[in-house]
């Protein structure tokens, strides 16, 4: 039996592994339990529950979660924030009666200002858009209140899932990313159209105004490859997309809209020597061989489609995970849950390039029997050993995978997000030997409003 310590290094060798094109001894589990779901599990109340969270609060329901966690790396760590919503009077994500945020269907940019958007698009988001996402940001005084008060409790939450991380992570030995090699990498399509136009009104707008649309899609690609520059450089780390709109889109709208700058974002992270996962919404399967066009390392975390094809097509160049179906681990037997996780199995695993995980996260806690899903876990964890462990997924270099595309784009600006050179211009250092300090602290800061305003 392995103590904490053998367990984190044999689990951040498996991870390694993976990530670096090499068959592991087996397959790496990723629990699929979001903190929705664990609140719940815990037996607390999930409303008031997320207007309460301390370390010590979440290190209480991580320890209850483990009754039922077989994964490598800690679950449950992504969730929104109601305090700092509640200050920011957020008309973009909003709790239900149910204790679930959401995110509304509403239009925050109107038809006629694309071109306001064009000429700069952060300026105008955050002149124009903000205030209408937050009715707290109406109001020069206001808005200057709610977002410090927003951003200090976003920190105090973010602190506090940190250490409860770090703190199980060590107690049972669990694989975490190196700090600070984890980013989100915006996709200028589904940006658009989730945070400022919306569901309803995009489909007009591919329509009507085919061309405004596009340079708007062109205008924010330099904010999107300013905004996915890694802070730490890990082969360990990853940008993180969530992609919405792709599988709503007809082949030749998505070839036109979406497909250009989505390859671009992901190769321009490779250039910068970060790799990119992608949560692939809704059935990506009409889509596979665009995705064969991705820099190779690519982990793709996939919802529903063939996972045959998807293995035929892809699994030696990129990485595989989802399509466990979340919905069978709350209804089906036992013995169907373990034969589906076979069946995936045996189609995925071999050659390497797999991560075991479920096609979605449980929120509810009535979407999975407890039993089913520790069963599943289990069966994968005990029978996805590797009997060619070390050996090459492939021979083929991830660096000839690499397409340039960052030389095509200027060099992102602001008035509102200087650079610390041009910072300095206007409060200049009093003495050379404080400039890397006043440097350090400035992209410091800087990153932390940044990363709270979008």
């Amino acid at each position: 039996m392995l103590n904490a310590q053998e367990q984190k290094a044999y689990r951040t060798k498996l991870f390694t592994d993976v990530f670096s094109g090499i068959i592991p001894d087996r397959v790496p589990v990723w629990d699929g339990l979001n903190i929705e779901y664990l609140i719940q599990y815990a037996g607390l109340d999930l409303m008031t529950t997320q207007y309460q969270i301390t370390a010590d609060l979440l290190l209480e329901i991580y320890e209850k979660g483990m009754e039922i966690c077989r994964g490598d790396m800690p679950t449950g760590n992504f969730a929104r924030n109601p305090i700092a919503l509640m200050f920011q009077q957020s008309q973009i994500m909003e709790m239900g009666t149910s204790g679930f945020i959401q995110h509304p269907e509403r239009t925050f940019m109107q038809e006629d200002e694309y071109d306001e958007f064009i000429q700069n698009p952060v300026d105008f988001i955050l002149e124009k858009c903000h205030p209408r996402m937050n009715k707290g940001y109406q109001g020069e005084v206001n808005r200057t209140l709610n977002f410090a008060k927003s951003l200090l409790a976003t920190i105090d939450f973010n602190q506090a899932f940190a250490e409860a991380e770090a703190t199980i992570a060590e107690r049972y030995g669990l694989f975490t990313r190196p700090a600070g090699s984890v980013g989100a990498q915006l996709v200028p399509f589904d940006f658009i159209a989730d945070m400022y136009r919306g569901f309803s009104k995009i489909p007009l707008d591919v329509r009507r105004r085919p061309e405004k649309l596009l340079a708007a899609i062109e205008a924010i690609m330099p904010f999107t490859i300013w905004l996915g520059k890694p802070k730490v450089k890990s082969p360990l780390g990853c940008n993180m997309i969530f992609t919405h709109m792709a599988v709503f889109l007809n082949n030749k709208d998505f070839e036109k809209f979406y497909w250009p700058t989505f390859k671009q974002v992901c190769h321009i992270a490779a250039e910068q020597g970060q790799q990119m996962q992608i949560f692939l919404e809704g059935d990506w399967t009409r889509f596979v061989d665009y995705l064969q066009e991705l820099p190779q390392g690519t982990i793709l975390w996939v919802e529903y489609g063939d996972p045959k094809v998807f293995k035929d097509k892809l699994g030696k160049k990129m990485i595989l995970g989802g399509f466990y179906p979340l919905t069978l681990l709350g209804h089906a037997s036992k013995e169907k849950c373990i034969d589906k996780a076979k069946e995936l199995l045996d189609i995925l695993a071999p050659g390497g390039n797999y991560i075991f995980i479920l096609d979605k996260w449980a929120l509810n806690i009535s979407d999975i029997n407890p039993d089913n899903y520790v069963a599943v876990l289990e069966y994968v964890r005990d029978h996805g050993k590797y009997s060619n462990a070390g050996e090459l997924v492939t021979t083929a270099k991830k660096e000839d995978s690499i397409q340039k595309y960052s030389h095509l784009y200027p060099e992102f600006k602001s008035k509102y997000l200087l650079s610390f050179d041009e910072f300095k211009k206007e409060y200049p250092p009093i003495d050379e030997r404080v400039e890397p300090l006043m440097r350090a602290a400035y992209d410091k800061y800087t990153a932390m409003v940044l990363a709270h305003l979008f």
